[in-house]
């Protein structure tokens, strides 16, 4: 017969540090701390890239802590930020064109133009796909800039699903802000804590198949 564990013991495994407990709390506490060097770094929109580059690849190796992730983070970027910059620099511009491309239609009211909007938006789609697959293949593969853009750009549409999927999860804060605007409001906190970092593993996982199988 099983001898039965007061109660002082029960307490003590449930916030043991190993437990499922003390572990989800430390995968969360986490991706707050990497979520706001995240952010920090974005600050000079240029660095977003390999801000995000560096969140990759500290996500990638789940061998950090939240108090060993802050080191990891900035070394990351240190190391990835020339390549990351180079690749997201134009990626950046291009999507400044075409916001600018769309927002002058809509205020010339030619939104109906089918012959200007279409291929506005499959330019616009074929920007976001590829962005998605960018930095990941970056981190993950490596090579020379023209590689890690023409991996990025057939993963994107050889995997669309996957792509779209990713790129939803990274413009809904975009489209909450622009739709309703109290509501991103009352969800600051959770953009500024949590959901960057949460979107980047959830992508990560989303991608990971891909990873594994393709060389």
């Amino acid at each position: 017969m099983k001898e039965k564990k007061p109660l002082k013991q029960h307490i003590l495994d449930f916030f043991g540090d190993s437990s499922p407990f003390m572990t989800l709390v430390g995968k969360g506490a986490l991706l707050v701390v990497l979520n706001v060097c995240w952010l920090a770094l974005c600050l000079p929109v240029v660095t977003a890239g390999a801000s995000t580059a560096a969140l990759y690849a500290v996500l990638q190796s789940e061998e950090y802590s939240y108090l060993s992730a802050p080191f990891a983070f900035f070394r990351a970027f240190r190391i990835r930020a020339r390549e990351a910059t180079v690749l997201w620099l134009p990626f950046l511009m291009l999507g400044i064109l075409l916001a600018l491309d769309l927002r002058l239609l809509l205020l010339r009211q030619m939104m109906n133009s089918v012959l200007l909007l279409t291929p506005l938006l499959l330019a616009a789609a074929l920007w976001g796909v590829t962005l998605v697959w960018l930095l990941p293949v970056l981190v993950r593969r490596g090579g020379t800039i023209g590689q890690v853009l023409r991996s990025a750009f057939l993963l994107g549409l050889g995997e669309l699903w996957r792509s779209l999927a990713a790129l939803a999860l990274w413009v809904l804060p975009g489209i909450v802000f622009l739709f309703y605007a109290r509501t991103f409001l009352r969800l600051a906190p959770l953009w500024l804590l949590v959901y960057f970092a949460l979107a980047a593993r959830l992508i990560m996982a989303l991608q990971e198949p891909v990873f594994r199988k393709k060389p």
